[in-house]
């Protein structure tokens, strides 16, 4: 059986290194992404609660006029 000479490690280590480099490089891109849309849900859960909180004063605005016109 052959053993690997220094050279051909060097070339495998340099190789594990360059896709370590791409890998680093993706999951860089992948955290940015995730990043991305924990702003948009946020955002989106603002104009839900935003929404929602008028749609409630709507439900209870006749109920409120009744209370402070009685006033």
């Amino acid at each position: 059986m052959l053993q690997p000479s220094e050279v051909d490690i060097q070339i495998e280590v340099a190789v594990v290194k360059n896709r370590l480099d791409h890998l680093d490089e993706h999951l860089s891109n992948i955290r940015e992404q995730i990043e991305e849309v924990e702003q948009r849900v946020m955002r989106l859960e603002r104009t839900t609660y935003m929404l929602l909180g008028g749609l409630i004063l709507i439900q209870v605005w006749p109920s409120l006029q009744g209370m402070f016109g009685t006033l």
